[in-house]
């Protein structure tokens, strides 16, 4: 069974907007759309500030630690227009940055890679907006 995740309502009403404007460009969906489309469904939505601290929200800077090779990494969870993988900002449109959304403190991920499955685990969330009383930035 799947870990439940709980994602903010406004995260997922900023990211149906992303998904939907995507969709107007190019009708084709691709398979990183087609997976945080899923994402979006199966999360619980709650309310910014009553979402826990051990959430991963749009924004989030969070330690993770990959499971093949026990590097740890620091990554923030960004839109789009944000994203630069050399600066640790990782697209919620990339296989890592939708397979983080939602998940918290502790959880295992998955996401596929040219190479098969990768599996990380949340060891930190450095940074968290809502936690931070940042409800609408």
């Amino acid at each position: 069974m799947e870990d439940a995740i709980k994602i903010t309502k406004l995260d997922y009403v900023r990211l149906n907007g992303i998904i939907s404007s995507i969709k107007q460009i190019d009708k084709e969906e691709s398979k990183e759309i087609i997976f945080l489309k899923a994402e979006l469904t199966r999360a619980k939505k709650i309310d910014s500030r009553r979402i826990g601290t051990e959430f991963v929200t749009m924004n989030s800077v969070i330690e993770i630690v990959d499971l093949d090779t026990d590097k740890t990494l620091t990554v923030k969870l960004v839109y789009p227009k944000d994203a630069d993988f050399k600066k640790g900002n990782v697209s919620i449109l990339s296989p890592l940055g939708s397979a983080l959304l939602g998940y918290k403190l502790g959880s295992v991920i998955s996401f596929e890679v040219p190479v098969g499955i990768k599996k990380m685990r949340i060891s930190n969330i450095l940074y968290q907006p809502e936690a931070n009383g940042e409800y609408t930035t």
